[in-house]
């Protein structure tokens, strides 16, 4: 409970905060500023900013301090470790809240995912809030393990870490006004609603907008982020492992518009969280690429608390929440102490065993389950854009051999296939794609977004099918075989997504499987395994494969292998 007789007499002086920030360089996301004073403290909230005598007092001279950085949009699943240990990791990094969209682990195990993800993450370090997933399955067309109505919010929805309704990729449903969307965005009305567009038509943009959708995560280029903020879109500059966006984003950001704009990570590999960083490293970046450091520092924080109506997150002024980021060096962002509700965090690492049971039912796959038979001369490829998620649609002639497609004309094309593992239906899609640059190996993995269903690439019938096997015994996670061998795995037996396992003991197995994709000829244009991933993701452009077979998102429809 605040104690608002204590506030006052603290801000007027005639009683020590519990804590002062002493002569620090305090950045004024208000007038867009930097102003020298003291930071008097106490409890969870910022009380006063002038001179100040506190019971214990922080020395900040030279040092500078911002409100605490917000991720407006992030999925905890991509980093492979439950949002307990997630928080760990990005409050060591200034992040003091995060907007989650539970929808990867939603799409395996439906509530029970979402559930698991709120009760774990009151364990959380830091604030994570969430965004109910609004496409489970992401379209009409996927096999995921569950179908989410909205009625089945209705439990969920006054939650008081549930913020809104995540990320509506089904832009279709919205634009034929598909009754199950409309129930969904109406129980949300007067709340956040998330976006994800990319290269929608200004027509349906309006419709888009017209049903209270407000922010966007999936512009490519700055003339599409200036349409949606034109029309009163917040666009996030997105930095993920496999999407990175800010640069080509950052030339659309002036004086006038820079308030639209907030940072996000979307999905982000632990290796990156732990070794690079999260909105610390956007805002690094950002300033790098000429961004005015306020105003990097402003995007990261409080314009996000504005987007979704967090009230007292986001400045460092009186009677907003302590959450605070004590650094060296403007531009390089040295990060010393992070505060948390009034807090100077100096926690060690800690976590907590969880299990949902195995989430796997396909049973078992052959090496006949990849075989393609010659139906044409010619076959549709996927053909992999360099560090991005999106693709392009190729024609190929087909190389046959015994009446089997064995690969195509490009010198670099491999065989991909996506084995249902929800229901046991024995859907199963195989495709080609070229530019990944793996040789002699196979890699399958239990993230294939946003159904997750299992999802392996390789050159020969044999090591996939290996693969394959191996994540059925793993019960969820990824592994990488050569010449008949699992050379590195890593179990993910939470809904085949994430662990509950040390992050440092993933961060080695991610490293190993790192190093190895590399050594079989895996460009550094890709994440190996967040690229794999997304290649599943039908509601990005151009073409992916799903569990169904080809999907075309511009036609938004099925397509056959040979043309």
């Amino acid at each position: 409970m605040r104690e608002l007789k204590k506030d006052i007499d603290i801000a007027v002086g005639r009683i020590k905060a519990p804590l002062v920030l002493k002569n620090a360089n305090i950045i004024n996301v208000f007038v867009q500023c930097i102003e020298k004073n003291d930071i008097a403290i106490n409890g969870d909230r910022i009380v006063g900013i002038g001179n100040y005598e506190g019971e214990q007092e922080l020395d900040c001279t030279g040092l500078y301090v911002s409100p605490g950085f917000i991720d407006a949009h992030v999925h905890v699943e991509s980093s492979m470790v439950t949002p307990e240990v997630f928080s760990q990791l990005l409050i060591r990094r200034g992040v003091t809240t995060a907007i989650a969209d539970p929808h990867e682990i939603a799409n395996v195990l439906g509530l029970k995912g979402i559930e698991f993800m709120l009760e774990n993450s009151k364990r959380s370090v830091m604030d994570i809030l969430f965004m109910l997933p609004s496409c489970v399955p992401a379209t009409e067309f996927e096999d995921s393990g569950a179908v989410l109505k909205a009625d089945e919010f209705s439990e969920l929805i006054g939650n008081d870490r549930v913020l809104g309704l995540g990320e509506v990729m089904d832009t279709p449903a919205v634009a034929s006004g598909r009754q199950d969307m409309i129930d969904k965005l109406m129980m949300f009305q007067g709340k956040n609603i998330d976006g994800h567009c990319p290269g929608i038509s200004q027509k349906l943009l309006n419709a888009y907008l017209s049903c209270g959708i407000k922010t966007d995560h999936e512009c490519s280029n700055y003339t599409e982020a200036l349409k949606k903020i034109q029309l009163g879109m917040y666009v996030m500059l997105r930095e993920g492992s496999a999407t990175r966006n800010l640069k080509d984003l950052l030339p659309a950001i002036n004086m006038d518009n820079y308030s639209r704009f907030l940072f996000c990570t979307d999905d982000r590999h632990i290796e990156d969280l732990i070794e690079a960083g999260t909105i610390d490293n956007s805002i690094r970046l950002a300033i790098e690429q000429g961004l005015e450091p306020i105003k990097a520092y402003t995007i990261a924080a409080y314009n996000a608390a504005l987007c979704y109506g967090l009230r007292d997150k986001g400045a460092a002024a009186p009677g907003y929440i302590a959450d605070l980021v004590i650094f060296e060096d403007l531009n390089r962002l040295n990060i010393r102490t992070v505060i948390k509700d009034g807090k100077i965090y100096n926690k060690e690492l800690s976590f907590s065993k969880a299990d949902l049971g195995n989430s796997i039912v396909l049973k078992t796959v052959t090496t006949e389950d990849f075989k393609v038979e010659a139906k044409g001369e010619y076959i549709n490829t996927i053909k992999l854009v360099p560090r991005s998620v999106e693709t392009i649609k190729k024609r190929r002639k087909a190389l046959v051999d015994n009446n089997l497609v064995v690969g195509t004309e490009a010198s670099d094309c491999l065989k991909i296939a996506v084995f249902e593992r929800h229901k046991a239906t024995g859907k199963r899609g195989i495709g080609f794609v070229e530019g990944f640059g793996l040789k002699n190996c196979s890699i399958a993995q239990s993230i294939a977004h946003d159904s997750h269903n299992i999802i392996v690439i390789g050159d020969n019938d044999e090591d996939m099918s290996l693969a394959v096997k191996a994540i059925i015994e793993l019960g969820g996670g990824i592994a990488l075989v050569s010449e008949g061998k699992v050379l590195e795995s890593l179990s993910l037996p939470i809904g085949g997504l994430i662990t509950s396992e040390n992050p440092f003991i993933v961060l080695e197995k991610i490293k190993s499987l790192n190093k190895l994709a590399r050594s079989f000829g895996v460009k550094e244009d890709f994440d190996p395994y967040l690229t794999l991933g997304f290649l599943a993701l039908p509601v990005i452009p151009d073409i992916k494969l799903t569990a169904r077979g080809l999907f075309n998102f511009e036609e938004f429809k099925f397509i056959d292998l040979f043309c």
